[in-house]
């Protein structure tokens, strides 16, 4: 569960969970153009199943042990997310009722945090600092910034296809990314309790593996909470901006639309910088 494959799939997964949480219980819901929901949640869906595939490989080192049914109840409920997510989604598209909608949305964002305590409990069983509380909190934290900031990019997006809607829900998710921000500063300071990639392996086989697959630079000290807290800082200074330009609207929300294409670029950085150190 330490491969790459494995930080790969945790970040997917919070990205997917996160912004589900944001679609369907966001002040967005059923006051723009289904088409909005519709993309949001395809979205949301492929991000679900990369997460379910991604972990495929990860759980092989799992075999002949405990953890596996763990492991194989993460995949399961992400696969359940992912499919959820995907009917909710149909139901939006056929025109049904926008509360069952929701209901069906609130179901699938359960199922995608639900899966977050089998992998907590696979942390926790590896020696993980703070047992499953903190390894359910790493997770919650890490979707909480990259929901953000992916919603961000879509929404910014739709007021292309919407051009008279109100600057008032640029202005809501330029909010929640000031508040991501902190999500993910929690998230990187946790991480530093954590062993670094290949730290403390026995010299030889089991460390050459291991240094195979991670940069020898993540393994020195704390480098990847350095490099997760110079990212952020980066992410921090993007809000600030998004919160100033989502107020003005007009041409603005444009120039915040770019900026959260730089924010969905170095986001996932420091949730990969935080992540390389769960298991």
């Amino acid at each position: 569960m330490t491969a790459p494959a494995a930080v790969l799939a945790i970040v997917l997964a919070s990205t997917a969970v996160g912004s589900s949480a944001l679609l369907w219980f966001g002040p967005t819901y059923g006051e723009l153009r289904r088409g909005y929901e519709l993309l949001t949640g395809a979205t949301i869906v492929l991000l679900g199943l990369g997460s379910w595939a991604a972990f495929s490989g990860p759980m092989v080192s799992l075999e002949g042990t405990d953890a596996l049914a763990d492991g194989q109840l993460a995949r399961t409920l992400l696969l359940a997310f992912a499919g959820t997510t995907l009917v909710a989604v149909l139901g939006r598209s056929l025109r049904a009722p926008e509360g069952i909608v929701r209901m069906l949305g609130g179901v699938a964002t359960a199922l995608g945090v639900a899966a977050f305590w089998p992998l907590a409990v696979l942390r926790a069983d590896r020696g993980g600092a703070g047992g499953v509380t903190q390894g359910l909190a790493e997770l919650l934290l890490g979707s909480v910034l990259m929901g953000a900031i992916w919603v961000g990019l879509i929404l910014g997006h739709w007021y292309l296809v919407e051009r008279r809607l109100s600057n008032r829900y640029m202005v809501w998710i330029a909010g929640v990314n000031v508040a991501a921000i902190g999500a993910g500063l929690a998230s990187v300071l946790l991480s530093g309790r954590n062993p670094a990639p290949c730290e403390g392996l026995p010299a030889g086989g089991p460390y050459e593996q291991c240094a195979m697959m991670f940069s020898p630079i993540l393994s020195i000290g704390s480098m990847t909470i350095i490099l997760g807290l110079g990212v952020l800082a980066l992410l921090a200074l993007i809000a600030g901006f998004n919160v100033k330009l989502a107020k003005e609207g007009g041409s603005s929300i444009q120039a915040s639309t770019g900026m959260f294409y730089l924010a969905v670029i170095l986001a996932p950085a420091v949730e990969f910088a935080a992540k390389v150190r769960f298991f």
